[in-house]
């Protein structure tokens, strides 16, 4: 027994040890980094001084519940009810990195994250972007989408202006009608007419938008993923993206545009 005593105890260090090395803290190297486009301010003490700021912006949202490092708050965004799930973590404790690992489990289970400066915000329900949208313009934040698998999306062709884009498109699948905004172009294919676009109401089926970079198309890719509401089918390679109502159409202007079809069905 005196002999077996010391192996035994030996042993059970061994485990402990182990456990703890299983439990250490993940090195710099191992979190996955804050996105570049999070503003590194406002940064708030509390999650109260993100609510404060939220009427600020315009969006009143009366506490639910408190949490150790938050509080939950529900607000009214177009008639509907919206809970918003804000985090706050000290700087001193927590570095941009960290926190920006803490938002990358969100958006890999499928949240949409509203984020800036030391905090972040799950907005609820997820399957709405609009309404992270509006939280993010009221606390001057961005809306960082799910981080869905995306197919591999070709560098080229890119387009100059969104205009050159609708001529290429044009010469595809047609691009007629045109109304142009500051983020986008609608005009009609020839599908139109068979297959007509109940979103726009106008006989507008095909959506182009330029991006600045293949982080800021990818996001927005995402975004329109993350949405339940929006049927449509996405065409992309370069710094252009196409939202589609028809799937065949969508298919024949990627075939001939040189880029690649994103289903919003199967995307995910």
């Amino acid at each position: 027994m005196n002999r077996t005593a010391p192996t035994l105890i030996a042993c059970l260090l061994a485990v402990l040890l182990t456990a703890c090395d299983a439990f250490k803290a993940p090195s710099p190297e191992e979190l996955t980094p804050m996105p570049g486009n999070v503003p590194t301010t406002p940064q708030y003490r509390t999650a109260d001084d993100v609510v404060a700021a939220l009427k600020r912006g315009g969006v009143d949202c009366d506490v639910l519940r408190r949490r150790a490092e938050g509080l939950d708050c529900a607000a009214r965004i177009d008639g509907a009810e919206v809970e918003n799930q804000i985090q706050v973590l000290e700087p001193e404790e927590f570095s941009r990195n960290e926190i920006g690992d803490s938002i990358a489990g969100w958006r890999t289970s499928g949240n949409t994250i509203v984020a800036a400066g030391n905090w972040f915000i799950r907005v609820l329900p997820n399957g709405t972007p609009a309404y992270s949208e509006t939280i993010a313009k009221a606390v001057d934040a961005v809306v960082l989408p799910p981080l869905y698998h995306l197919p591999s999306i070709p560098k080229t062709p890119t387009y100059k202006s969104v205009d050159a884009l609708a001529d290429a498109l044009d010469q595809s699948v047609g691009c007629s009608q045109r109304k142009k905004s500051p983020d986008e172009l609608l005009c009609s294919t020839k599908a139109a007419r068979t297959h007509p676009c109940g979103e726009s109401g106008d006989g507008r089926d095909a959506g182009l938008r330029l991006h600045v970079g293949p982080t800021v198309r990818d996001d927005y890719i995402r975004l329109l993923l993350s949405d339940d509401h929006v049927p449509y089918y996405v065409v992309t390679a370069g710094n252009w993206t196409i939202q589609f109502c028809d799937t065949a159409t969508g298919q024949e202007a990627a075939r001939e545009l040189g880029g690649v079809v994103v289903d919003h069905t199967t995307g995910k």
